[in-house]
Order: C-alpha cells, then structure tokens, then sequence
C-alpha cells in the first residue's frame, strides 16, 4: 500500500521496501549539497580569520620592537670601556704636558727660512759632532766637539754639503769661546728628498720658559751640568746630554749611565728621581 502523497516514505507493494519519494530525495540532495556549502565557507571564512589575527598580532609585535629599538637608541649611553693595565711603573707628571715647537722643512731653502738667524738650544746634547767652517767649506773629517747640553746657538745659514757619497743639510753657526764658525748636521738627502732630525736635536724655545715649573735649584744644576738627588731622568739629559747607557727596567726606574763627553757619570733613578749619583759607570 503506498501511503499518501505527503507522507515521507511508501511501500513498494512488489519489493515491499521503504523508498524516499523522488521529490524528497532531490531536496534531501540539495539540503544535503549546501550543508556541504556552508560548511566549506565558513572554514574559509575560519582560515581567513586566523590568517588576519595572524598579521594583526606580528604587525603588533613589529611595531612593538620598533618602539623598543628607538627608546634605547633616544636614550643610549656608551657604557665605561675598562682602561688598559698598564705594565710600566712609570707616572704621568707636568713635563709630559709640554709640547715644543716643532717645524717640517723639505728642503735646504725651507730649512733656511725656519731657522736662519733663530736662536736655538741644543736638544740632543754630548751626541752630535759638530765642524769648522772655513771659507764656504766644512771640513766634516775632523770634529771640533760635541755640542753641549742646552746649548744656545745663533743660527746663521743653512746649506747643503757633499758628505760621504752624500749630501748633508748644515746648520752654520758661530761662538765666542773658541771664536770662529761651526757646522752641525740637521738632516740628509735619502732618495731625492731631504730627512730632517731638527726636532730631535734642538729645541726653538728656551727651555727654561717651557718647563718653567721646575724649582730654581734644578735649573742651577742644569746650567752647571750637575746632577743632585731628587733629579728626575729628563734634567739629568738636560744636565749631561742624551748619550746614555741604561739598565734593564722602566724609565725613571733605572740605572742610567751618562757618557757626559768621555766623563760618565752614573745615576739610580727610584720613582723617577735621582736616589745615588756616582762617577763610575756600572757593568
């Protein structure tokens, strides 16, 4: 018996099997189909939204660590660098705080104009030799002395003389005792250019003005080339010159042997001053 048109299953009277009629299957079909529709939508929809939450949250995090980057950079500060230990038992004083003038010259010409009729003091005392110069020569094959500790020297002239296969820049310049003029060598010609030592043998300024900190006894015992206890290193060279000879350790620890022109005198010198002054040299 097949049950009304508006009932939801019938009997087939020869199969005797419930069926779903035709027109109920074909909207079960579509009911069925866009379930499936939905259901996909919304998990693109779902995807969609973990995808802009996703960007949203990393945007954030973004804008965050900007934020973080221009603080401490608005705000840095170079942290204290340790200083470096140093191994010398050497300390700081007044002296290392002068600077003496210093000139550059290139060639005979320069070296003419910066010191021609300058007075200067010698630096580098009891190490160089200097010459006779007579009649517009320098006899450069016998020395007439070494220039003294803080010698004042009138400069005269400054030439150029062949020495020794080579060419030699002179500084000209005379003295009353013994009267005459004399010649001393401030550079060499190496390679078509002249190499100057001015600022390691002489000083332009009176030694005297640039270190005038130091006590007057010192500057008296300078003058009369005598070293006294209490002395540090650089009066000593002041006071003998700088051909030296010098025990192991730091400066102004240390035993320091002063040529002093075939005259050696020895100094111990303890935290840069002058402890024992002796005329032998040590071994």
């Amino acid at each position: 018996m097949i049950l009304p048109e508006n009932g939801l299953f019938y009997n087939c009277i020869f199969c005797h099997k419930t069926e779903v009629p035709p027109y109920k299957a074909k909207y079960r079909d579509v009911q069925k189909w866009d379930l499936i529709r939905i259901m996909v939508e919304l998990c693109q929809m779902n995807w969609r939204w973990r995808i802009q939450i996703t960007l949203i949250v990393a945007f954030v995090i973004a804008l965050v660590r900007i934020a973080v980057v221009f603080y401490e950079r608005s705000h840095w500060t170079e942290a204290p660098k340790p200083q470096p230990v140093s191994s010398s038992s050497y300390r700081v004083t007044l002296d290392d705080y002068v600077t003496p003038h210093r000139i550059f010259p290139y060639d005979i010409a320069s070296a003419k104009q910066e010191l021609a009729g300058k007075t200067v003091w010698v630096r580098a005392g009891n190490q160089f030799p200097y010459y006779r110069y007579v009649a517009s020569r320098i006899d450069l094959s016998h020395s007439a002395g070494l220039l003294g500790p803080l010698e004042k020297l009138e400069i005269k002239d400054v030439i150029a003389q062949s020495a020794r296969g080579g060419k030699q820049a002179m500084a000209i310049f005379s003295t009353r005792e013994p009267a005459g003029e004399y010649a001393f060598s401030i550079g060499t010609l190496s390679q078509g250019s002249y190499d100057f030592s001015i600022n390691d043998i002489l000083f332009l300024e009176d030694p005297h003005q640039l270190y005038n900190h130091w006590p007057a006894e010192v500057w008296d015992a300078i003058d009369h080339h005598e070293i006294k206890n209490g002395m540090n290193e650089r009066q000593g060279s002041f006071a003998l010159g700088t051909d030296i000879r010098v025990s192991p350790g730091d400066y102004g620890n240390r035993t320091v042997e002063y040529l002093n022109a075939g005259k050696p005198v020895t100094v111990t010198f303890s935290d840069n001053k002058a402890v024992k002054v002796g005329q032998e040299a040590h071994q």
